[in-house]
């Protein structure tokens, strides 16, 4: 139902009078929207008149309202000015009246030529077009937004809920050989793991958009795939979701992150990781992992060798290093953990110089 009609007392009544004469301007004769617009159109130059000089009308205002009260058509406009286009970019304030249209207008339709002569700006063609192009990319955001959650919430429906996930993977006892728990484990490993696979990991809600964009765009540049999940996206891929890698996997793998995140702690999602996370060869877990290339358990584990393992799970088999042949690539990847743990303030810059000194051997191998 339309607003009921007001007594134009201000400037802001003024403008909004002529804003909905501007809409109302093709209405249909004789329907309401044409009542309207002529009630409003009287308000208006009853306004105007009672300002004087205080307001200057403008010109394609005071043109249509002119062909409001006498009854002119926008096609009487375009026979007038020689052209449908010209009229229609004069009435959408897309062309400025020039003199000889004025005069045309004040000889044939009596409409004071002082009235229609006042300057205006008009919209130019860049400013149109970039208007179009943020509509329609707002639509095309919109549609595509739509179109992502729906596709979301189709490949959600037939994955565990948060009540599944927390009865599967809660408590601290877990159905993997050597399970060792988060407060075994010393914190210098950990904040290893955290600086080489995901320094945000007790900052995000279970993906990362950045690490994901940033791997995207990688892949599409090089060619090569390159991981953009969190730890909690690699528990939902590696314990709870057993699929071959593509699209409809990643976004899975984001739904159960988010689902892992509502069901579990932050230090049981890290101690779920870290007991099930590949480590080359036939080895799964830290404490399968610390014993195999080290014959220590994690706690005896050197800041050094702590940061070897940490930088495993990218390529395992790249930097193993009971293969010979990885020997330099186990160094490099070992270093760059340490650097990083440096660069986090996980560690200091002269405890990582130390530890990069270290030597890195397989214990019983030169």
């Amino acid at each position: 139902m339309s607003k009921p009609i007001r007594p134009i007392r201000t400037e802001a009544d003024h403008a909004a009078a002529l804003a909905e004469i501007d809409a109302l301007f093709a209405a249909t004769p004789e329907s309401q929207d044409a009542d309207r617009l002529e009630v409003l159109s009287v308000l208006v130059a009853e306004y105007e008149r009672a300002q004087g000089s205080a307001i200057s009308a403008h010109p394609v205002e005071v043109l249509k309202m002119a062909m409001k009260a006498q009854g002119r058509t926008q096609a009487e406009l375009a026979e007038l000015l020689g052209s449908r286009s010209r009229a229609s970019e004069v009435l959408g304030r897309r062309r400025q009246l020039s003199g000889a249209m004025v005069e045309k207008l004040a000889q044939s339709w009596a409409i004071p030529a002082a009235l229609l002569s006042a300057p205006y700006s008009i919209e130019s063609r860049l400013l149109r077009t970039l208007k179009i192009g943020v509509a329609i990319l707002a639509i095309t955001i919109g549609l595509g937004g739509a179109a992502v959650a729906g596709m979301f919430a189709w490949y959600g429906s037939d994955l565990p809920d948060t009540e599944h996930i927390a009865a599967a993977l809660s408590g601290s006892t877990a159905n993997v050989p050597g399970f060792t728990p988060l407060q075994d484990l010393p914190p210098e490993l950990i904040k290893a793991f955290l600086a080489a696979e995901d320094e945000d990991f007790y900052g995000h809600a279970g993906y990362s958009g950045t690490a994901i964009l940033r791997a995207a765009w990688h892949t599409a540049v090089s060619g090569k795939r390159q991981g953009g999940s969190t730890i909690t996206q690699q528990v939902a891929k590696n314990v709870l979701l057993k699929e071959s890698p593509s699209l409809k996997r990643k976004i899975k793998e984001i739904i159960l992150a988010q689902r892992l995140e509502d069901a579990l702690t932050k230090d049981r999602i890290l101690e779920t990781w870290l007991n099930v996370v590949y480590f080359g060869g036939k080895e799964y877990g830290v404490t399968a992992a610390a014993q195999h290339y080290f014959g220590k358990a994690p706690g005896n584990l050197s800041v050094a060798e702590a940061a070897y393992l940490a930088g495993l799970p990218k390529a395992p088999n790249v930097y193993r290093l009971d293969v010979a042949d990885n020997r330099i690539r186990a160094k490099e990847r070992r270093d760059w953990v340490l650097n990083r743990m440096a660069a986090d303030g996980m560690i200091t810059v002269s405890a990582a110089r130390l530890a990069s000194a270290e030597p890195l051997t397989v214990p019983g191998r030169n």
